[in-house]
């Protein structure tokens, strides 16, 4: 089953028992609050694909952490789950997620699909309208905050 993960510390030894798919989620969803970046990409499986669905997708933890880390920086972050389903390793959230970019508040409701493995996020899609994401962040040269990673 690989490395499994503790719901308090998600990358953390290889003995701990794998939480319930619909657990990691969770625990996903709560680092974001600060933001707890290093919390978040522990969550994340080595082979994970990530998917914003308006732009191009990712592959493999390190491009992932790249692009949350540049994503940013986040004054402040929070994810309120409005609602949440399991069936099996595939975890379905509802959410606004909140977030504060230089000074300006951002709301963003969003619907997240997420494939469990061995207690890690191994697919991650978000769904979303990117430009009312665009439009609520602050002024950039190309209005374009994704730096150009759109289809």
């Amino acid at each position: 089953m690989g490395s499994a993960a503790s719901a308090e510390n998600p990358g953390e030894g290889k003995q701990a028992k794998a939480m319930a798919p619909i657990d990691c989620v969770r625990s996903f969803c709560r680092a974001w609050s600060g933001p707890d970046l290093d919390a978040v990409i522990a969550h994340l499986a080595d082979n994970i694909l990530y998917h914003n669905i308006p732009m191009e997708p990712l592959e493999g933890v390190a491009a992932v952490a790249q692009y949350l880390r540049s994503a940013g920086p986040f004054d402040s972050c929070e994810w309120e789950l409005v609602s949440i389903a399991a069936d099996g390793d595939m975890v379905l959230t509802e959410r606004v997620d909140r977030m504060t970019v230089r000074g300006r508040p951002i709301s963003l409701r969003v619907m997240g699909a997420f494939l469990i493995e061995a207690g890690r996020i191994r697919e991650w899609r978000d769904y979303f309208d990117l430009a009312s994401y665009r439009a609520q962040f602050p002024g950039t040269a190309s209005g374009n905050p994704d730096g150009g990673n759109t289809k």
